[in-house]
């Protein structure tokens, strides 16, 4: 009974698209056996990688094909999809995909290996494409891949991993791909690196600090839903289980030479030892600091986590995306995917939310012109941040910042000044959040 249960609320969550996809490297295999992935949580379990060569063929990491993982996956009514490319393996993309015979050759070659390995289709991760000519190879593959597989197997999906900003998203067709993609799993990590002016988030939810234009997972999910026209029903939102060490003093701040990744079942036993945690309010991310001030983490936890999967649900996206299963393993379990399942997936399992609503937020009118009333109703006292943001997640005017009484409360945002266009009003509140899309019609 307890089988048929779990299979339930699977089935249930695929179909009322609560996706949670989880990327299963083929590195991780020996710390995470198929057996004790949790598909009581993961309904999509992407194998990762294999690549396409330049003469068509496909070449994978050691030990991926024939190894029977299909049927532990299938066992309880997941998905498994075999996942092409990955971070480097991007040469066999921009030859085959610009070549007629080439692009079929590669196609049946494919077909061939999901028969063979029992998966339910495709995701593609070419990173990236960075061109014109790129970006019209990719439909053309895409929509020969769509073709070819209508005609094997209808059953297959083909699904995408997409970069979450105009720097790689403008060598996307999204309005080409939306008719062939069944969904795009976003990667919404990455807003800091070895690439930026200062310590950072590896995924904040909102700017940190909020007049950071280095991104956020809401600046992300505004360009591909609102900027880029991809229904919101076809985006996962990614999370990421690992963190990066810097050599920084604290947040924000300038650091010297590389950074370092570091996965999260390493970043727990840091605490206390040496290190300190601490909470970013604006980005609503945990972070560590060395306690003789020499280096900064910043990561992922059960509360951010959970604040991201509560943005995912009111903001009704498809689904969350996982990189990658097995990085969250300790000995007390996998904390971070336990967090997706009670934030989450708790419309199915009967469980709270990991912060409860004591909060409505409503807008009116909307559309409007010039003024929008804003009306924020407390179950109890508590400090309550009242902002308006663009679509890139930069905060234009800020209307609370202070501890605010139980009852009603009512603020009004006189946008003359601003032009028309899509705005969002947020209020963070108690480690959440509640956000109002409106629209400003001049």
């Amino acid at each position: 009974m307890r089988k048929n249960l779990s299979s339930l609320i699977l089935l249930l969550n695929i179909i009322f698209s609560q996706r949670v996809v989880g990327y299963y490297p083929q590195w991780v295999v020996g710390n995470l056996q198929a057996n004790e992935i949790d598909l009581n949580v993961v309904t999509h379990v992407i194998h990762s990688f294999a690549w396409p060569n330049e003469n068509g063929s496909i070449s994978s990491y050691d030990g991926m094909f024939g190894s029977g993982i299909s049927d532990t996956i299938h066992s309880q009514g997941a998905k498994f999809l075999l996942s092409l490319g990955g971070w480097g393996n991007h040469a066999g993309f921009e030859v085959i995909s610009g070549d007629e015979d080439l692009r079929e050759l590669f196609i049946y070659n494919l077909a061939s290996i999901l028969m063979t390995n029992q998966y339910d289709g495709i995701d593609l991760d070419w990173e990236f494409p960075d061109s014109e000519m790129d970006r019209e190879n990719l439909n053309l593959l895409v929509s020969e891949m769509d073709s070819i597989f209508a005609i094997i197997n209808p059953d297959w999906m083909i699904t995408m991993a997409v970069p979450v900003s105009n720097w790689f998203g403008q060598w996307h067709d999204f309005e080409f791909l939306v008719n062939h993609i069944d969904f795009f799993n976003a990667m919404t990590y990455g807003t800091h690196g070895n690439w930026s002016s200062h310590s950072g988030h590896l995924s904040p939810l909102y700017p940190s600090p909020p007049s950071d234009a280095d991104g956020s997972c809401y600046a992300y999910m505004n360009y591909l839903s609102n900027t880029r026209g991809i229904p919101k029903n076809k985006i996962n939102m990614g999370m990421p289980f690992w963190g990066i060490k810097w050599e920084s003093s604290n947040i924000n701040e300038p650091f010297t030479g590389n950074t370092v990744d570091i996965m999260y079942y390493d970043i727990l036993e840091l605490i206390g030892n040496g290190w300190t945690s601490h909470w970013d309010t604006d980005a609503l991310c945990p972070y560590l600091i060395k306690d003789d001030n020499t280096q900064v983490i910043t990561y992922e936890n059960q509360l951010s986590i959970g604040l991201k999967c509560q943005y995912a649900s009111e903001q009704e996206l498809g689904g969350v995306m996982i990189w990658a299963l097995s990085y969250d393993k300790t000995n007390d379990g996998q904390e971070l995917i336990q967090s997706i399942q009670e934030n989450y997936l708790r419309n199915y399992s009967g469980e709270p939310p990991l912060m409860p609503t004591n909060i409505t937020l409503n807008t009116y009118p909307n559309p409007f012109n010039p003024s929008c009333k804003i009306d924020i109703k407390l179950g109890q006292d508590q400090f309550v941040k009242i902002m308006v943001t663009d679509l890139l997640g930069h905060q234009i005017t800020l209307l609370n910042n202070k501890v605010l009484q139980k009852g009603s409360h009512q603020y009004l945002w006189n946008a003359k000044n601003y032009p028309d266009g899509t705005y969002f009003i947020t209020a963070k509140y108690n480690r959440s959040i509640k956000t109002k899309k409106v629209t400003l019609l001049k």
